[in-house]
């Protein structure tokens, strides 16, 4: 159900907008916020040979700043550079090769209105958001575990985060995969008013700056 929600949710709005990644990767990343806390600071736990208790709050407060504020903002940033990027390129460049590449990397935030193209261009520009993403979430959540674990070198911190965050990401591709299958429609009837709620806010920002 939720390959359904995410490639044909609304129609019109996809037609007309095209489709806004974020409305894609927040909602899987909010379904799986639990275990990637645990996931994280399971492995920090490991990795710092420390009790699993030490790790867990620091891991539960990074992560909850990453996935509420971080990760939005980002996509919000990168928003506004494919804005302003594509104002830049010239009306005959639309159609080529190039710009079909531009719209899986520099145009990942909002893919453009390009239905047919959606099946591929949706698992790319997802690959590619994941990594400012990944960057994003090791900048916000490596002070906070060293705040919580002041008594292991800040470098060693920092290491131990990045490790963690891969394995959580790993975990983030394993979901979205599985969301775009259709293997996860179980979870609609709990989460699909919360993603469809999304949807909507996103879409009519959306048509505010295209209407201007």
């Amino acid at each position: 159900m939720l390959a359904w929600l995410i490639i044909l949710w609304p129609t019109a709005a996809v037609a007309d907008a095209g489709v806004p990644l974020v409305a894609i990767f927040l909602p899987l990343l909010w379904l799986g916020l639990i275990p990637i806390i645990f996931i994280e600071a399971l492995v920090n736990c490991r990795l710092l040979l420390i009790p699993f208790r030490r790790t867990l709050l620091p891991a539960t407060i990074g992560n909850l700043a990453s996935a509420i504020v971080g990760i939005p903002l980002t996509w919000v940033f990168l928003w506004a550079f494919e804005i302003f990027f594509g104002s830049l390129l010239p009306p005959n460049f639309m159609g080529s090769t190039g710009a079909k590449v531009l719209s899986v990397t520099i145009g990942a935030p909002w893919l453009g209105p390009n239905e047919n193209d959606l099946w591929w261009m949706i698992p790319v520009a997802l690959v590619v958001f994941a990594v400012p993403c990944f960057a994003v979430s090791v900048l916000i959540e490596a002070p906070i575990n060293h705040m919580g674990l002041s008594d292991f070198p800040r470098k060693t911190i920092w290491k131990v985060t990045a490790k963690s965050n891969i394995l959580s990401y790993l975990f983030l591709g394993v979901l979205t995969t599985l969301a775009l299958r259709g293997d996860l429609g179980h979870f609609y009837p709990v989460f699909g008013p919360v993603v469809d709620w999304f949807l909507d806010i996103v879409f009519r920002i959306g048509k505010l700056f295209v209407s201007r």
